[in-house]
């Protein structure tokens, strides 16, 4: 089973009009997952972890993300992709407890992954393969509708990022890569190539079918703190209003 772009906003709205679960507790879970999964990823705490924030729940998933890695001992560095934006809500409260703990965030124009050496070894074991960081993709998430492309700004974003991927970093997308249309799985021409996507409640439909499955790598599913079955529970609440 698979949500779609719209099915996944259902699930959402239940969860928080129907069993008080507002956005702020399902967005801590998210960015605990990717978390974990990014400590998976890196094989030791030297390596540096690269998080792009956008302004949506995809990024406020991003900013739980870099403050629980941070407060596990990595070197986080957030690369916020609308710096012009007035952020609210949950995504706004977890920008401000990054902001408070002291972690850098930088705008994602500043981001040059040519400075990286490929192959570059920050593994727990010299003699292992190792990469020079890991990027957390948290800039569109479902938003992306293949009917429109990615704006010129957020192409050049997602173009460094592929650039640091052929240099040897590790991309983590968060719910689905960058770029993906979650409902058809067509894919814009600079979307992000995942080695791994954390995904949430279900994988979105677009990352089974197209091209999508080859954009989001390995998949891992997080309930976020939800039944097993929610997606069920909600969508038929939701289909009975």
């Amino acid at each position: 089973m698979t949500l779609t772009r719209e099915e996944q906003h259902i699930v959402d709205s239940v969860a928080a009009r129907h069993f008080s679960l507002p956005i702020s507790i399902l967005m801590e879970h998210a960015g605990i997952a990717v978390a974990d999964a990014c400590m998976s990823l890196a094989g030791a705490k030297t390596t540096p972890i690269h998080v792009f924030a956008g302004k949506g729940n995809n990024g406020g998933d991003a900013y739980v993300c870099a403050r629980i890695l941070y407060g596990r001992g990595f070197p986080v560095t957030i690369w916020d992709c609308f710096t012009d934006t007035n952020h609210t809500g949950a995504i706004r409260t977890n920008r401000e407890a990054c902001i408070a703990l002291g972690i850098r965030i930088r705008p994602c124009e500043e981001f040059n992954p040519n400075v990286w050496a490929g192959g570059v070894s920050r593994m727990m074991d010299d003699e292992m393969p190792g990469m020079p960081c890991v990027i957390v993709d948290g800039i569109i998430g479902t938003g992306y509708d293949a009917k429109r492309a990615l704006p010129f700004r957020l192409r050049s974003i997602t173009r460094s990022i592929e650039e640091g991927h052929v240099r040897g970093a590790r991309v983590l997308s968060i719910d689905i890569p960058t770029g993906v249309d979650a409902n058809t799985g067509e894919t814009d021409a600079s979307a992000v190539r995942a080695d791994m996507t954390v995904t949430f409640i279900l994988p979105k439909h677009g990352m089974t079918i197209g091209r999508g499955p080859a954009f989001s790598g390995q998949i891992r599913v997080s309930t976020i703190g939800l039944p097993i079955n929610f997606a069920d529970i909600a969508l038929s609440a939701g289909a009975n209003q």
